[in-house]
């Protein structure tokens, strides 16, 4: 889990390291655009899939639209929510935890 959270504060470019935070703007921004125009592709081709009545998520999130009906695997997104919310809890952790150990060396 800490591995994780260290790869994850690296491609966010943040580096904790004897009570200092370092941030590499570079890096966050690149992070950040990157998840952008990932977003918005998967949206794209979400709103096309529904404008042509054909939509298949049934693998990730449960969904399936056809053109005259929604097919819902409630279990399936279930799951991809609750590891979507896992995602971002384990990210505010580690940022967390990275923020109060600063805290406490600066003390």
């Amino acid at each position: 889990m800490e591995s994780n959270n260290s790869d994850l504060l690296a491609l966010l470019g943040i580096k904790v390291e004897d009570g200092k935070i370092e941030l590499d703007t570079n890096k966050t921004k690149a992070f950040f655009q990157t998840l952008q125009t990932s977003v918005e592709e998967q949206a794209k081709k979400i709103e096309k899939g529904i404008e042509e009545g054909n939509l298949d998520l049934t693998k990730s999130v449960g969904i399936k639209v056809e053109d005259q009906k929604i097919e819902l695997d409630l279990n399936k997104t279930k799951g991809f929510l609750e590891n979507l919310a896992q995602k971002a809890a384990t990210f505010l952790e580690a940022i967390n935890k990275d923020i109060q150990e600063f805290n406490e060396k600066e003390s």
